[in-house]
């Protein structure tokens, strides 16, 4: 029987990666509810088509664009997309809003927010990214003036008390609240989820090789992971990623050539099975994004067996629990490899057992799946 509930999921932008996952999550939970949910979007940088073969999912849902949303820089299109959404809002029963942030939410229409990070918090800030500490946001910028007029704008915020907000770690759930100390919302943490089962390996014979997994881009740090690696020549670096901003990879690219470093192996826009393959062969994961708001790459990485080294910042303190794994600059790693390396083989056996009993007791996909039903079962 199908469900009569309208419900549209929504968010500027939607492009691979963990925001992703989310969506599709929630619509596999509406579609089990009889619903076919709209997915609007000002840009849609993924084939619909494809996500059965990348994701392992075959869902029912309407991609729409939002026709009404100007083209305008990310900073700008985020709060004007949930501006436009209260046109359409009164369509649905139900707004599941992934736009990471609380202004201008419709006031007649129940919604659900799913944050990932406060949108707010980025703009309070000022560092020119949260994920780049070392750097200053100079105010005469043109990202800066940006920044300023957006302060203004996101003054006009009002969180509606019936309004639910889901935050995907301790992480954002602080940072949330120290924008909004005063949300009368109810705020609740529930982890994305993340299908352990397709990355599980019991693979215990690998190769003494890096691999890391993330979109190219500035913020994850690629190119410094590049400059470790040639510190390291003996070590295989694999760095697997989507591309989106292309002069960045091109950057990675003619550094890795211009430097000859044969072993540094860039893997842009891999297949999953590819991504499996250097998962399960792989000694060491690295991750070099400061301040990862929650940190899916890691958790599939552990589920494949793999040794996570990554920043001590963000919600990678929740997903990575043992600290000596963990590094606060990337001058540290070499040495990390080193201690893991003295270690007997029985006790990287062990630790690698311990790590993924971890994962797989706290951030099943289950867990994700029983309390997002939990939280939208009064609206459906």
């Amino acid at each position: 029987m199908t469900n009569s509930a309208r419900v549209a999921i929504y968010q500027s932008e939607i492009i691979p990666g963990g925001r992703l996952r989310v969506i599709l999550g929630l619509i596999e939970i509406l579609n089990e509810a009889g619903i076919v949910p709209d997915i609007r979007t000002g840009r849609l940088l993924i084939d619909p088509e494809s996500v059965t073969q990348r994701y392992g999912k075959s869902l029912r849902a309407n991609f729409c664009s939002l026709p009404r949303l100007p083209k305008l820089s990310r900073r700008f299109a985020i709060p004007f997309c949930n501006l436009v959404m209260n046109h359409y809002s009164s369509r649905y029963d139900l707004l599941l809003n992934s736009n990471n942030t609380l202004i201008f939410l419709p006031k007649n229409c129940p919604v659900v927010t799913y944050m990932h990070f406060p949108h707010e918090y980025r703009i309070a800030s000022n560092l020119l990214s949260l994920h780049r500490p070392d750097t200053v946001l100079s105010p005469r910028s043109r990202v800066g003036l940006q920044r300023v007029l957006l302060r203004g704008i996101y003054r006009l915020s009002r969180p509606q008390p019936h309004h639910v907000v889901v935050c995907n770690s301790e992480f954002t759930r602080d940072s949330l609240l120290q924008i909004y100390p005063q949300n009368p919302s109810k705020t609740m943490v529930i982890n994305p989820p993340v299908d352990l089962e397709r990355f599980k390996s019991d693979q215990r014979e690998r190769e003494r090789a890096i691999v890391s997994v993330g979109r190219f881009g500035p913020d994850k740090r690629q190119f410094e992971q590049i400059q470790l690696a040639e510190r390291l020549p003996d070590i295989p670096f694999h760095l697997v990623g989507f591309v989106n901003n292309t002069r960045y990879f091109q950057q990675c690219e003619h550094y890795v050539q211009s430097r000859q470093l044969s072993n540094v192996h860039l893997h842009p826009n891999a297949s999953f099975s590819k991504l499996i393959e250097r998962l399960h062969t792989c000694k060491y994961f690295l991750h070099t994004l400061i301040n990862e708001p929650f940190g899916i790459t890691s958790l599939q990485a552990l589920a494949a067996g793999c040794l996570p080294i990554v920043h001590d910042s963000g919600g990678q303190r929740e997903v990575v629990p043992k600290p000596e794994l963990r590094y606060q600059h990337l001058e540290q790693v070499p040495d990390i490899l080193e201690r893991m390396e003295t270690m007997e083989a029985e006790a990287i056996d062990s630790l690698v057992r311990q790590l993924q009993e971890f994962v797989t007791t706290q951030f099943n996909a289950t867990a994700f799946y029983d309390k997002m039903k939990s939280t939208l079962a009064p609206y459906l």
